[in-house]
Formats: structure tokens, C-alpha cells, sequence
């Protein structure tokens, strides 16, 4: 079950860590220290990224989790969020951007 929101409290007493931020950063940091993934940019807790593999391909690894923005009211008009959505919109605008400098032969959204 994984429904938690920034700054709750946990009411469960299975957890003796109740404060669901303390816990968030120590999943990522759990998850980052056992995943292949490159801290050479500036923020260190950004996931998306492109990969490389010559001429050929560009591998666009998104992050559809801890990047998405705050969930709406559900009172727009579209089924579409209006900024990024799911994937946040620092991300969806670097997805555009980058999808669009890319001179790849095959482009993959991972």
C-alpha cells in the first residue's frame, strides 16, 4: 500500500518511524545506493535522464513517481492535466526538449 502524502504522520503501529518524510528519504536513498544510476548532476534526487548508446539510440529514462505534480481537484475541464501531469512539468518540458535536440537514429522513453 503505498497512499502517502508529504509531511503525514503515520497513526500505524507497525512503523516505528511514523513521520512519512524521514521514511521517503531513506527508501530513496536505499533505492539509489543499489541502482545504476548516475549523481553527477546538480540535483542529486533527479532520476530522469538520457542515455546515450552512439549514433543510433538515446535511451530517455523518466521518473513517474517522485517528479509528477500535486494532484488536481479533479475539476478541469480535459482529462489532460494542464502542466506536466505525471510527469511533472520540469520533466515533461526536459522530455520536449531533449526529444527535440536529439539526433538519434531511434529514440526510446523508458
Amino acid at each position: 500500500h503505498n497512499n502517502w502524502y508529504p509531511g503525514q504522520l503515520l497513526d500505524d503501529e507497525r512503523y516505528t518511524e511514523k513521520d512519512v518524510d524521514v521514511l521517503a528519504r531513506r527508501a530513496f536513498r536505499a533505492w539509489s545506493e543499489f541502482q545504476p544510476v548516475s549523481r553527477s548532476t546538480a540535483n542529486r534526487h533527479q532520476v530522469f535522464r538520457k542515455v546515450s548508446y552512439g549514433p543510433l539510440l538515446d535511451i530517455f529514462v523518466i521518473d513517474m513517481r517522485s517528479c509528477r505534480d500535486a494532484n488536481s481537484g479533479g475539476t478541469q475541464p480535459g482529462a489532460i492535466a494542464p502542466d506536466g501531469g505525471i510527469l511533472g512539468t520540469e520533466q515533461a518540458r526536459w522530455l520536449i526538449r531533449a526529444l527535440a535536440a536529439s539526433k538519434a537514429t531511434w529514440k526510446v522513453i523508458q
